[in-house]
C-alpha cells in the first residue's frame, strides 16, 4: 500500500503564514505614528536670508540682504567672431600703413668732409643716410670742412678714403686729452678722480686685455661719462698681421666691452698700438666701422726714461702754442704714475689759460 508524503502541506502552510506575517508588518510600520497629546510642537526653524556683502574702497560696508542664492553653471570661455576685415576704397581710402624695415648697414667708408659737402650730398654719394651718419659720428651740427668721418653704407659702393685724424677743429679752444690703457691700472683710479672732481670727461683707448683685467674701472669710466674707443686685444703692431687677423682684435675688443658694460661701445674711434699704421691698416680699421686716430702731441710719458710729473705738466700744457693747443689730441697713459701725479696741475692750467679738456667726439666737430 502506498504510504503519502504528509511533509508537504505542512511546508506550504508555513510558507504562506511567513508571507502574511511580513505584509503585516511592513503595513504597520509605514503607518503614521499617532499624535501624542503633549504642547503642540513648534514650527521648524526658517534659515534667516543670507546676505551678500560688498566692499567698497572706503572703510564704510554696504550690506544688502537677498532671499535666494542662485548658483549660475560656469560660464564657458566666448569666442569672439572675426569681425570681417575692410578693404580700402581704391578710390577714397588712404593706403594701409606698413612696417618700416630696419635699415641693414653693410659696410663702412672713411671721408673727409670738402668745401660745399653737406651730409645730404654725402649721404647720396655712399648710398647712406643723414641720421645714419649723423649718429653713427656723434653729430649735433652739420660737420666743419675737413672733418673724418666714417660713412655706414646701405649698398656696397667704393671704399672711401684712407683717413687718420690727427687733430680736431680749431673753432673753439677745446683740447682733446686722451688716454691709453694697455699696461699697468694702478693709477687709474686717482685719473678718474682727478676727471670727476673737476666735472670733465674725456676719451680713453683701451685694450680687451686691460679690460679683462680691470672691470670694476671699465664700469667706472662709463658711469663718469667718459668715452671709450678701441686699442685692439692684445696691443700689436698692426702693420705685421694680416687683415682678418686685424678685424678679430677689433671686433673682440668690442665684445669683451659689452661683456663687462653692456650698452656701451668702443665705436667709432681706433687708436692703433705704437702708433704703427700703414694705408691696409687704415683701411681695414675704417671697412670695420673704426676712424683711425693718432695724436697732435705725445706727453712722452711711457717713452724712454721714467718722466717727473714737472716734466709732464710742462710738456703737456706749454710744447705747442695757443694756437695749435686748439683742437689738439694729446696722448697719455693709465697706467703712468707721473700722469697721475701731474693731471690735477694739467687740468687746472689749461682752465686758467681759458681751454676746455672735453671728449674726443667733442674736439672733432
Amino acid at each position: 500500500m502506498e504510504q503519502r508524503n504528509t511533509s508537504l502541506p505542512l511546508i506550504a502552510l508555513t510558507l504562506l503564514t511567513g508571507i502574511a506575517l511580513g505584509w503585516f508588518l511592513n503595513d504597520l510600520i509605514r503607518r503614521p505614528a499617532a499624535p501624542l497629546a503633549l504642547a503642540p510642537a513648534s514650527p521648524p526653524a526658517v534659515a534667516a536670508p543670507t546676505a551678500s556683502i560688498s566692499v567698497a574702497p572706503t572703510t564704510a560696508v554696504s550690506i544688502e540682504p537677498t532671499t535666494a542664492v542662485s548658483v549660475a553653471p560656469p560660464a564657458l570661455p566666448s569666442v569672439a567672431t572675426p569681425a570681417p576685415a575692410v578693404m580700402p576704397s581704391p578710390l577714397t581710402s588712404e593706403p594701409l600703413p606698413t612696417a618700416t624695415p630696419p635699415l641693414r648697414i653693410v659696410g663702412y667708408a672713411g671721408h673727409r668732409v670738402a668745401a660745399g659737402e653737406t651730409l645730404e650730398t654725402i649721404a647720396d654719394r655712399y648710398g647712406s643716410t643723414v641720421a645714419l651718419i649723423e649718429t653713427y659720428n656723434r653729430l649735433d651740427a652739420p660737420p666743419r670742412i675737413g672733418r673724418e668721418l666714417v660713412v655706414p653704407l646701405l649698398a656696397p659702393t667704393d671704399a672711401g678714403d684712407a683717413l687718420l685724424v690727427r687733430r680736431g677743429g680749431a673753432e673753439r679752444p677745446w683740447i682733446a686729452l686722451t688716454l691709453d690703457a694697455g699696461a699697468g691700472a694702478a693709477p687709474t683710479p686717482r685719473i678718474l678722480a682727478a676727471l670727476r672732481e673737476r666735472g670733465i670727461t674725456i676719451t680713453f683707448f683701451l685694450t680687451g686685455r686691460w679690460m679683462r683685467a680691470n672691470p670694476d674701472l671699465v664700469r667706472q669710466m662709463v658711469a663718469d661719462g667718459h668715452e671709450l674707443a678701441n686699442h685692439t686685444v692684445n696691443h700689436p703692431d698692426l702693420t705685421t698681421l694680416d687683415d682678418n687677423t686685424i678685424r678679430r682684435e677689433l671686433n673682440e675688443t668690442e665684445a669683451i666691452l659689452h661683456e663687462i658694460a653692456p650698452g656701451a661701445t668702443t665705436r667709432p674711434f681706433f687708436r692703433p698700438p705704437y702708433g704703427a699704421y700703414n694705408e691696409r691698416v687704415l683701411r681695414v680699421a675704417l671697412a670695420e666701422g673704426y676712424l683711425p686716430i693718432y695724436w697732435t702731441l705725445d706727453s712722452l710719458d711711457s717713452v724712454g726714461e721714467p718722466k717727473t710729473p714737472e716734466f709732464l705738466v710742462e710738456r703737456v700744457t706749454g710744447k705747442l702754442s695757443q694756437n695749435d693747443l686748439r683742437g689738439a689730441i694729446i696722448l697719455a697713459h693709465c697706467g703712468s704714475e707721473a700722469t697721475a701725479d701731474a693731471l690735477p696741475e694739467i687740468l687746472d692750467r689749461f682752465a686758467v689759460m681759458g681751454f676746455e679738456v672735453r671728449k674726443l667726439s667733442d674736439v672733432l666737430k
